[in-house]
């Protein structure tokens, strides 16, 4: 756990990494599409939150690391590569 605070950017900028990583890595191989028809959400959502540019909202994130079996905190806050 961080015994410091991270802010809004540096918590867009390690997600947008994690999820690259993780939904291109040999384990799940998934394309952008395939992932948004997985979280219910539009596939530009998937870009936007790839590129850092929004935080996704907290039942996504959820979503996320439930399926990539990881924590929220790790999605958002630890590089997991």
């Amino acid at each position: 756990m961080r015994d410091y605070q991270i802010t809004e950017e540096e918590m867009r900028g390690v997600l947008a990494a994690n999820l690259s990583y993780l939904r291109k890595s040999k384990r799940w191989r998934l394309s952008q599409k395939t992932l948004a028809k997985i979280l219910h959400v539009p596939r530009k959502a998937i870009m936007n939150y790839e590129s850092g540019k929004v935080l996704p909202p907290t039942y996504i994130t959820y979503r996320m690391a439930l399926y990539f079996c990881c924590t929220m905190e790790e999605l958002l806050t630890e590089k997991v590569f």
